[in-house]
């Protein structure tokens, strides 16, 4: 992959589009967006007599005697595709007011972590007490910033409980790389809601089969996938509604993106007229596109986040060729 320092000629990137189609519409609610609100070291292993899960009980009930309040030193967001595919990136917050809010500019020690894979869930034999029916769940990383490729990547589990109104909690367990050993977490997780990029009244209309331009699309969801393991790459961009993000791994060089749209309503004015390969060209250096604006990057390698931007144009099993190395669209839905 070229450098940030140069952009991508013309005939190095190119768009192969399938014959136009109509995106199917997913099973409701399984296009997913979520924020964490709180990480929350404990104990490992876990005393008897601690409640589980431990952080729904502070402050009055902390039998432990650990902090009172949980906290968040990260902006973490994950976006799943209905296929249970998802991409999950976590940015360190600033320590100093000099700092911006997120890395844009390529800087990578404020990347946390990221992952992307595939994520499953069952649940669990017996109901808790107090929450109820809850799920034990698994995240597959298939690719993991902080493992180069073709290196085992250890296992990702927890048990995910229902609090109401859009929370939700993970419990469990793995190596902390600041603590250096295994220990016992609780993650606050926040669903956000999956929103349109219109701006018009018109967003409730039936799909095209042509597709819609960011004035009057409905919700959207469409992962790209970059697979090579000769060359010991792997990548992986899902767009939910407003918000895309995207990571690559290139042997144990990681490049990550987060994209949000920001309406003419939000103050943002909204611009088109870029086809599929202009725009991720262009995006190459920009921070904004069509509405969209860049708010977080850390790495130097090509991500076709803007592809997802045009969804008039990419279509199921479309190609997208930078270099030696192709992006797939694997999914495209569209519904409102």
């Amino acid at each position: 992959m070229a450098s940030s320092s140069s952009p991508p000629a013309v005939s190095e990137l190119t768009y192969t589009p399938l014959p136009p189609s109509s995106p199917p519409q997913p099973p409701t609610g399984s296009a997913n967006i979520s924020r964490r609100e709180y990480i929350y070291i404990l104990p490992h292993p876990l005393p008897a007599h601690a409640p589980v899960p431990y952080t729904p009980g502070l402050p009055s009930t902390n039998p432990l005697n650990l902090p009172p309040t949980p906290f968040e030193p990260t902006s973490s967001l994950v976006l799943t595709s209905p296929r249970a595919s998802f991409v999950d990136l976590r940015y360190l917050k600033p320590l100093h007011a000099a700092e911006t809010p997120l890395p844009n500019a390529g800087e990578t020690a404020r990347l946390d972590w990221g992952f992307a894979g595939a994520a499953s869930s069952v649940l669990a034999p017996s109901p808790h007490p107090v929450f109820g029916a809850y799920a034990r769940a698994n995240w597959e990383h298939w690719v993991d910033s902080r493992v180069p490729i073709g290196q085992s990547v250890a296992g990702d589990e927890g048990d995910v409980y229902r609090l109401g109104g859009g929370f939700w909690l993970e419990h469990g367990s793995k190596f902390h790389p600041l603590l250096d050993r295994v220990a016992t977490y609780e993650e606050l997780w926040r669903d956000v809601e999956v929103r349109s990029t219109s701006t018009s009244p018109s967003s409730s209309t039936s799909t095209s089969s042509a597709g819609r331009d960011a004035q009057t699309e409905d919700k959207v969801c469409m992962l790209l996938r970059c697979d090579d393991e000769a060359a010991r790459v792997r990548g992986v961009v899902i767009r939910v509604g407003r918000f895309c993000q995207g990571i690559v791994m290139q042997g144990d060089a990681c490049t990550t993106e987060r994209w949000e749209f920001e309406s003419s309503e939000d103050g943002e004015t909204s611009e088109d007229g870029e086809t599929a390969d202009t725009a991720a060209q262009s995006a190459k250096h920009s921070t904004r596109q069509n509405g969209w604006k860049r708010t977080a990057r850390t790495g130097d390698a090509f991500l076709p986040c803007a592809v997802t931007f045009r969804t008039q144009t990419v279509r199921l099993g479309g190609r997208l060729a930078y270099g030696d190395l192709e992006w797939v669209v694997e999914e495209m839905w569209v519904w409102h």
